[in-house]
């Protein structure tokens, strides 16, 4: 006579394998639907896209808001910025701001903008619902700033 525990293992073989030969035996691997379905929900999402320009002459050892308030209209999505633009002299800085209200700034740091000659460019992440520019003229005399700037929602 076979013991319980060989019983148990004659049941519970028995059930598992058949369990899985029904399960596997209805599984259907088409996907020609559900890559439908995804191109769909990946047109459909909104990716918004915020950019503009600004041409400013900055007079000597003065800061001005060289890209004014932009206003991405979602704080808690992370948005890709991207600042280029051209100078006459490469005596400059330029500080990102964020802010979550339109009033209270902060200096975003670590977004670096480097300044090569007369040539400026700078790219980061920001989390921010808004978001601006400052430039300081570092020299005595007038400085023209040119810029283009974009921020697209990486969601």
């Amino acid at each position: 006579m076979p013991s319980l525990s060989d019983k148990r293992l004659v049941h519970f073989t028995n059930k598992y394998n058949q369990h899985a030969n029904t399960e596997l035996g209805n599984i259907n691997v088409n996907t020609d639907e559900l890559e439908t379905k995804m191109d769909s929900m990946i047109i459909n999402t909104n990716h918004n896209q915020y950019s503009g320009s600004s041409s400013s002459t900055i007079a000597g050892s003065a800061t001005i808001v060289s890209i004014a308030s932009t206003d991405l209209g979602n704080s808690s999505a992370i948005h890709k910025l991207q600042i280029v633009g051209t100078t006459t002299n490469s005596s400059i800085s330029n500080i990102i701001q964020v802010s979550s209200n339109n009033s209270d700034w902060y200096d975003l740091t670590t977004f670096v903008i480097t300044v090569t000659g007369t040539k400026f460019s700078g790219c980061g992440d920001i989390l921010f619902r808004y978001y601006r520019m400052n430039t300081t003229n570092n020299t005595a005399g007038d400085v023209t700033v040119v810029i283009e700037h974009s921020a697209k929602n990486l969601n």
